[in-house]
């Protein structure tokens, strides 16, 4: 469940940020590269806490935080494919 809490997050994460961040004025260059790395270090935040806290295995922690970093990531890359302006 906590895994799901996390992945949808992210992708609130990633709306908030394009909305916002267009009505801004930022390019979706600069919003994709900003969410990629903000999205990392909380990724990566998010295992550390894991497996200091909940005592989770390591090889459990990369798994679990391979699919919370790449599913967000993933629409983000979909998203921009679909919006690309010709």
């Amino acid at each position: 469940m906590h895994t799901t809490i996390i992945i949808t997050f992210g992708l609130i994460l990633l709306a908030l940020m394009l909305y916002i961040g267009e009505k801004i004025g930022f390019p979706r260059q600069v919003l994709a590269y900003s969410f990629i790395v903000l999205w990392l270090a909380l990724t990566l935040i998010n295992g550390a806490v894991g497996i200091v806290h909940a005592r989770q295995p390591l090889g459990t922690e990369v798994m679990v935080g391979s699919a919370v970093f790449g599913i967000p990531v993933a629409a983000l890359v979909l998203f921009m494919v679909l919006t690309t302006e010709t």
